[in-house]
């Protein structure tokens, strides 16, 4: 998990790819791979335009890999595994 302000400092260079790459912010699927490039502290930030373009492409990886490094999934990790 990143803190607040690296977090910050993420979705801002996600944006800045997403102008690049001409998406349309204001919807919520690109919202959404916006969040997930930044979430993911495995995608190193000079890489995040890169992981954008090819989550548009093939989304799922890009949202897993977000999703894994909430609380939330870990927690449902606990319980599944107990």
């Amino acid at each position: 998990m990143v803190d607040q302000t690296e977090l910050l400092e993420r979705l801002q260079e996600a944006q800045r790819c997403a102008r690049i790459l001409e998406l349309n912010m204001s919807r919520r699927t690109i919202q959404a791979y916006l969040i997930a490039c930044a979430l993911n502290n495995e995608i190193h930030i000079n890489n995040i335009g890169e992981a954008l373009a090819s989550g548009i492409a093939n989304p799922g990886p890009l949202l897993l890999g977000a999703f894994e490094k909430t609380d939330l999934h870990q927690q449902g990790l606990q319980l599944l595994n107990t």
